[in-house]
């Protein structure tokens, strides 16, 4: 809710206020990522802002205009960077000039996409639309401490409605190890193999926390699974393969939600299935419509904006 309304407020130029933030959570109130978020928002379009502070539950902001740039976020946690780039890049893809931008926090943590998943699925899905961006990973990092790194590249892009989604020929998988025994790793391809799937690849690299990441993936359909202590290497991959194999429509139930603000911004109508049309993808689709007049259908597993 809180980064679907700051990406079209300064999208649409329409002021927004946002009260009870996280209310109902153990710890309510703005988190450094929602924090990071906000922030990044406002400097990218020059607005103003009120209520930033940690642990807020009340946000306002008014939207300047969008100025495309070099800019650099730290979260300054191991808060999700893939989270804070998708809060700003619907609005830097409307912006006049190409934008760089870097971001540190974790790229691999609990409850948001991994590094993976956002290179790999939600990437090409928003390409397939006529977004122009590129991403990479600098750095890897994990929680408690963070200090992973992306750097994304956005040019200035026309949304295009789509109907049509590439399906994939294979499961493709990405192993990530960190300040671990690379045993782990191998432990978790073992299990790939297991399962006739042997397009994967192992990464053994320095971080700032230790840490475990297996993301799994075919078309534009992922899972992400990440290692955790006390849950055996063989678990994580298997539940990143049932996941995956139980997705079987053109997007997974998490893209599903991540394209809206996409299909909502974009010309034409787009359509696409999913496997579950969760209670996220309602939320979300209830704060795009106090901003834009598109109409958000769910037919089954079917999703049509027009």
């Amino acid at each position: 809710m809180i980064r679907t309304s700051l990406s079209l407020s300064a999208v649409t130029g329409k002021p927004v206020e946002i009260t009870n933030i996280r209310a109902k959570r153990d710890k309510p109130g703005l988190k450094m990522q929602h924090l990071t978020a906000a922030k990044a928002v406002r400097k990218v379009c020059r607005g103003s802002l009120e209520g930033a502070e940690l642990e807020s539950k009340r946000l306002v902001f008014n939207p300047g205009n969008i100025v495309g740039g070099k800019y650099d976020f730290d979260i300054g946690t191991a808060g999700s960077v893939t989270l804070v780039a998708q809060t700003v890049l619907p609005i830097l893809l409307g912006a006049e000039k190409a934008s760089t931008i870097t971001i540190t926090g974790g790229t691999h943590v609990l409850k948001s996409p991994s590094y993976d998943y956002f290179e790999n699925v939600f990437l090409p899905a928003i390409r397939n639309m006529g977004a122009k961006v590129k991403a990479e990973m600098l750095k890897p990092g994990y929680y408690p401490k963070g200090g992973g790194r992306i750097k994304i590249e956005i040019s200035p892009s026309n949304l295009r409605g789509k109907g049509s989604w590439q399906k994939g020929t294979g499961i493709r998988a990405m192993i990530r190890i960190a300040n671990l025994p690379l045993s782990i790793a191998i432990r978790e391809k073992k299990v790939f193999l297991n399962n006739k799937i042997e397009d994967v690849r192992i990464r053994e690299e320095e971080a700032l926390s230790p840490g475990n990441a297996v993301t799994a993936w075919k078309g534009l359909k992922g899972a992400y699974v990440p290692g955790e202590k006390g849950k055996r290497a063989e678990v994580v991959a298997q539940e990143a393969i049932d996941e995956l194999k139980a997705e079987t429509e053109d997007v997974d139930k998490h893209l599903a939600d991540q394209l809206l603000v996409y299909a909502a911004l974009a010309e034409e109508e787009t359509s696409y299935s999913t496997s579950e049309i969760t209670e996220h993808f309602r939320t979300n689709a209830s704060v795009i419509s106090n901003f834009l007049e598109r109409k958000i259908q769910e037919d089954g597993k079917k999703v049509i904006v027009s």
